[in-house]
């Protein structure tokens, strides 16, 4: 079987009401809740901000009708910067939703191992390899 890493835009970033679950030293270790706030956008499906990722409902219903493996989907709050609003103006986004890969894999270099056999899968550097 052939793996892809993909490497999405990022056309924003995480927003004030995302929620972390946090760690027994207390730093942020996993976003629970995901608010994405677009900073500019160029039509792609699938995009990411460090650690998540989201995809347009096209996309969303393309992945579950094709009954694939190793994913996720979960609601996503959108919003959009001042700055999105003078570049696009008049731009309605469509729906997104989050995206959770919930296999692994482990990216040595150009080498994958340790594979969980998933269609979704994120790697140790937080990759999406499908």
């Amino acid at each position: 079987m052939n793996l892809l890493l993909l490497e999405p835009d990022v056309a924003g970033g995480i927003d004030q009401n995302t929620i972390f679950s946090q760690n027994q030293s207390g730093d942020a270790s996993e976003v629970l809740y995901l608010h994405y706030e677009f900073e500019g956008w160029l039509g792609d499906e699938i995009l990411e901000t460090t650690p998540c990722f989201i995809i347009t409902e096209n996309l969303t219903n393309s992945i579950l009708q094709s009954n694939l493996s190793g994913i996720k989907i979960e609601n996503v709050e959108v919003s959009v910067t001042e700055e999105f609003c003078e570049w696009h103006p008049g731009l309605v986004l469509p729906k997104f939703n989050r995206l959770i890969p919930n296999g692994k894999i482990t990216i040595e270099g150009n080498k994958y191992s340790s594979w969980s056999g998933d269609d979704f899968s994120v790697s140790q550097k937080h990759h999406l390899v499908v």
